[in-house]
């Protein structure tokens, strides 16, 4: 029993060290398109990814969910998907190549191929994937419970992406990212796409932002010029 024990634990260990080769933020190269962007980031565990037009900032899609990284396989299971609801919990399956800063992934179906490049690393304090814990209303701080519905944000050194869902029902909610900088003794985050408001892209959102014991407390004024304050909390 104890060898056993031994052998998941160095497992997921192995498994972690290769999945950490991913953090941060890369660029899917393309032939097709120079105007559609395509960026995913990566924590330890997770992934979310989004797709826009970069010249005016028009959504067209986002997904998310965990991910494995082998000597052999490199594997995503989706939580989300903002085409289509039947993709969540679905896996999919990939041979892959990753040398110096790029990924090649191969479906095994298909054999499909993409190349991504990484543009941004995640090397800074507390740069991982988040999820809202509290939101302050009314007058009280109101607890969101770990349930199916959900809202994430991703960051990297200088990337994130939030991300709303529900992961047993396949409902997207929303998606939005861009760039972001702690500058000033605030968090500013510069809006690249938001799919519910492309008026929006090009703004920048600037928030008080504190870490203490796992805890991101952070608070301002949102999409809607909205004064919030939330609790995120370390998800993956």
């Amino acid at each position: 029993m104890k060898l056993l024990y031994i052998f998941i634990i160095s497992f997921l260990s192995i498994n972690l060290v290769h999945s950490q080769e991913l953090n941060g933020a890369w660029k899917k190269m393309s032939k097709e398109s120079k105007d559609q962007k395509s960026i995913k980031l990566y924590s330890d565990a997770y992934f979310t990814s989004s797709t826009y037009l970069e010249s005016t900032g028009e959504f067209i899609s986002a997904s998310g969910g965990t991910y494995s990284l082998s000597d052999s396989d490199y594997i995503e299971n989706y939580e989300i998907d903002s085409r289509s609801r039947s993709v969540t919990g679905t896996y999919l399956n990939f041979d892959y190549e990753l040398k110096n800063d790029t990924l090649k992934i191969y479906d095994k179906n298909s054999r499909n191929e993409e190349t991504w490049t990484r543009i941004d690393k995640a090397e800074k304090e507390n740069i991982t994937c988040w999820k809202i814990h509290q939101a302050f209303r009314g007058s009280k701080w109101l607890t969101i419970e770990d349930k199916p519905r959900k809202t994430l944000k991703m960051l990297t050194d200088n990337y994130y992406q939030i991300l709303a869902l529900n992961s047993q029902t396949g409902e997207f909610f929303g998606s939005s990212g861009g760039k972001w900088e702690f500058k000033d003794d605030k968090h500013h985050e510069m809006v690249h796409f938001f799919s519910k408001n492309q008026d929006i892209v090009g703004d920048t959102l600037s928030f008080k932002k504190e870490t203490n014991k796992g805890i991101w407390y952070h608070n301002g004024k949102n999409s809607k010029g909205d004064y919030i304050q939330e609790r995120w909390k370390k998800f993956k």
